[in-house]
């Protein structure tokens, strides 16, 4: 990614490069660009604790979030939550939920592709338990096309998942392969019903809650 300045220790991706923006404005102090290639724009200052934070743009899907991943890993990131969105599968969802991602069923190329033959991919469990108790924990399924209204029948077998998102499974298992301990926090944007947050309740949420992560890492 050509980086203007070495990530941090601790990063925090989202896939919406204006989200990375504001979200770092409202977790570090005086954030700095660190990248800017390719239009993913990523950000590093001092939380109020004083840790160097990364908050990076991965864009959307697997395919773009791998490469980001491994140039991360590459620049010493030790850490990573993903702080993303989904849509819900399960009726009993409700939007602005959060989920704790406790596994992603993978339905999706670029985490098949990095797992072999395996089913889920899964959250560093130390990190998870860390973060356990900021929303519901969930089994999320992976996809690299997610329609907003699917035919029944077209739509693959979610199994345990209630959820569904782009990018989960391919983040755990990229992190994994570099040997990065990850996690995810996914805000129910839509429900089953159809019925979708608008941006800035969204964004009211992202807020809370990537304040809430940076809070249960300097723990650490």
């Amino acid at each position: 990614m050509n980086p203007i300045e070495p990530a941090a220790g601790d990063a925090v991706l989202v896939g919406d490069p204006r989200r990375a923006f504001t979200l770092a404005q409202e977790l570090t102090g005086q954030p700095r660009m660190s990248h800017q290639a390719r239009g993913l724009w990523g950000y590093t200052g001092d939380t109020v604790s004083g840790r160097a934070l990364t908050v990076q743009s991965t864009g959307v899907g697997g395919p773009s979030a791998v490469p980001v991943i491994g140039d991360l890993a590459d620049q010493g990131v030790k850490r990573a939550v993903r702080l993303g969105t989904c849509l819900a599968i399960d009726p009993e969802l409700e939007a602005g939920m959060v989920l704790v991602i406790e596994r992603a069923l993978i339905n999706d190329g670029a985490a098949r592709a990095l797992s072999g033959r395996e089913t889920f991919a899964r959250p560093d469990q130390d990190l998870f338990q860390s973060l356990t108790g900021l929303g519901r924990s969930a089994t999320i399924s992976s996809h690299d096309l997610v329609r907003r209204h699917e035919p029944e029948g077209s739509r693959p077998d979610p199994g345990p998942a209630i959820a569904r998102d782009l990018q989960t499974a391919a983040t755990f298992a990229m992190c994994r392969q570099a040997g990065i301990p990850a996690a995810a926090l996914l805000i129910v944007a839509e429900d089953r019903s159809g019925f979708r947050l608008d941006e800035e309740n969204l964004w009211e949420l992202f807020r809370s809650a990537g304040k809430a992560v940076v809070a249960r890492l300097g723990r650490d």
